[in-house]
């Protein structure tokens, strides 16, 4: 009996139609940031997600805890240059936002100092709420954080549609001091899509 065999190369592209292909998809990756001005008089912020982490802590002072108090919320919103990529509904959406309470006077040693924080962290894609993450910690010495990781399952309605907007909104629920998110380099929130 005479067995027949197929060219080496025939036969690894019947193995590569076969076998699921994982390079497809990837990951795009938007960082929480502040392109408003810091000057002596105070800030300006305007918060934005970007393809880098930038900006000057520029938050609001924000005392209270169990969600009552002198407590707001910052709302981060996608600029047009990092947006435009395709949703892959089938992971989930990642990342770290990482809290800080920042000294009154900017430029000191003391990049962040000790203190409790709670939030809820809130996203949304082309105006579909993804979810909700609450976290909350003791930032328990200076230049440290409290890190709240994410993961959202992205609504079915989103897969493969091209994302136009995303914002995140951080409602502090428990804060002493100024508090705001961390944006610089060494603790870079960010938010990392599945893509198609």
């Amino acid at each position: 009996m005479r067995i027949r065999t197929l060219p080496l190369a025939a036969a690894a592209v019947l193995v590569a139609m076969a076998v699921p292909s994982h390079a497809a998809g990837g990951s795009k990756t938007l960082f929480f940031a502040n392109e408003g001005a810091s000057g002596t008089s105070g800030c300006t912020p305007d918060y934005v997600l970007d393809k880098a982490p930038a900006g000057s802590p520029c938050s609001s002072i924000a005392v209270g805890a169990q969600g009552t108090g002198l407590l707001g919320a910052d709302t981060f919103s996608s600029v047009k240059k990092s947006v435009g990529f395709k949703l892959n509904a089938g992971k989930a959406l990642t990342g770290t936002v990482y809290l800080a309470t920042y000294p009154v006077v900017s430029g000191t040693p003391l990049n962040t100092l000790p203190g409790p924080v709670t939030a809820d962290i809130t996203v949304t894609i082309n105006g579909v709420e993804v979810g909700t993450v609450s976290g909350s910690g003791q930032a328990v010495a200076p230049n440290s954080d409290v890190t709240i990781p994410l993961s959202l399952s992205i609504p079915k309605k989103l897969n493969k549609a091209v994302v136009k907007s995303v914002d995140v909104t951080v409602s502090y629920k428990t804060a002493v001091g100024i508090t705001g998110v961390d944006y610089s380099e060494t603790n870079s929130s960010k938010l990392v899509f599945p893509t198609s």
